[in-house]
């Protein structure tokens, strides 16, 4: 091995690929026993680009299981012919990155059922998430309060962030402009 080249930590290697509720539930009981921390990052992660990644390495850094829930299809709110790519898609790209350790669809409207059943050591959220008062996402608010209730703790990782309703919308504008 090179002076550049290290080695993956070990929690990394362990690859749970995409689950329902009820096996993602049993592998973090397991976890939390063996005295692992287990983190949730909870989105629509259509379009994924690398302020995604970044989010998702940082989690990753903080914790030993990294699990990812993503919206389904119905309840994804981003704007008209949303998301881009089917819920299957995106589930499986998050599930081949070698930071996120496995993936559930949430057939919820929000994290708060996510966070019922899977009750993860840390929440993450984007540094975006971390204002307060009436600016600051009224769902996550609601879930952050959930969450204190329930001793997960609430983690905002602080990478540089994107939109992906921005980039798209600046996709749409480019090839208008070429048209």
């Amino acid at each position: 091995m090179t002076q550049d080249q290290s080695v993956l930590p070990s929690h990394l290697s362990i690859r749970l690929g995409i689950m329902g509720f009820s096996q993602a539930a049993n592998q973090i009981r397991i976890a939390q026993a063996d005295g692992m921390v287990v983190g949730l990052c909870h989105g629509c992660f259509d379009i994924l680009h690398f302020g995604h990644l970044r989010h998702l390495e940082s989690a990753a850094r903080s914790c030993d299981l990294l699990i990812v829930s993503i919206t389904a299809d119905r309840y994804v709110n981003k704007g008209p012919k949303r998301p881009i790519f089917a819920e299957k898609y995106r589930a499986e790209l998050l599930s081949g990155l070698a930071c996120v350790n496995g993936v559930v669809i949430s057939d919820f409207p929000t994290a708060l059922e996510v966070l019922r059943d899977l009750r993860p050591s840390i929440f993450f959220k984007g540094q975006e998430y971390h204002i307060d008062g009436p600016v600051a996402n009224p769902n996550f608010q609601i879930e952050r309060e959930f969450a204190s209730s329930i001793g997960t703790e609430v983690m905002h990782t602080h990478e540089e962030t994107f939109s992906s309703t921005e980039t798209l919308s600046r996709l749409y504008e480019t090839l208008r402009e070429q048209l």
